[in-house]
């Protein structure tokens, strides 16, 4: 997660060099470990200027089926354009369902919320304690969502190889990383928003497949 200090840096770049913030913050509620999330058009009123803040309550309470998202654009000229483009696109209409569920998400679901963010954090910390006492495997253990990132590159397997092994041999189908870039070579993602028994299974057929 960025920081504070990292985000008022980037904002002062931006400032100088006129650039427009994007800041999709979908993922702001699900943060973890203690650590928290920063809003970017709170950090400064400058920032205000320039920031279009992009969220929804669609992956903090599973409700993504609802279609509902919105925008914070404090700047009046800044967010004119962004309607206008809206309404070009035929973007301009949301559903009552939606409306009504992220209303009720956010004044009625913090006890659930806390009860989510335990059990990712349980679920996060058996796979890194598992992966990293008998494997090879890297656990890059997240900040915030239910989202784990895992490195195989101690193994040397080119991607194929990696992602055939995976599914004919361990028998768990995980994101590619390749698909996210050059970067994401040797590494898959895995979500942790599942039950400990699937987790618990996942962990085991990957500690059998890549056993150190």
């Amino acid at each position: 997660m960025w920081t504070k200090e990292e985000l008022i840096k980037l904002g002062q770049i931006c400032k100088k060099h006129n650039v427009i913030v994007v800041s999709d913050e979908i993922h702001q509620d699900l943060t973890l470990f203690g650590h928290q999330h920063q809003t970017f058009n709170t950090l400064s009123e400058d920032f205000k200027d320039f920031s279009v803040v992009l969220s929804s309550a669609t992956k903090s309470f599973n409700i993504a089926g609802v279609k509902c998202a919105y925008a914070i654009i404090e700047n009046q000229d800044l967010r004119e354009k962004y309607l206008q483009r809206r309404l070009a696109n035929n973007q301009q209409e949301i559903s009552t369902l939606g409306m009504l569920a992220t209303k009720v998400a956010y004044e009625n679901g913090s006890e659930w919320l806390n009860e989510l963010k335990n059990v990712l954090e349980k679920n996060i910390t058996y796979i890194e304690s598992e992966l990293h006492q008998k494997t090879k495997i890297k656990v890059m253990k997240p900040q915030g969502t239910y989202l784990i990132w895992l490195d195989f590159s101690e193994y040397q397997l080119e991607d194929k190889v990696l992602d055939e092994k995976l599914a004919e041999e361990a028998g768990v189908i995980l994101n590619k990383g390749i698909s996210f870039g050059k970067a994401g070579q040797a590494h898959t993602r895995l979500n942790a928003a599942a039950p400990f028994s699937l987790i618990e299974e996942a962990s085991k057929r990957l500690v059998e497949t890549f056993k150190i």
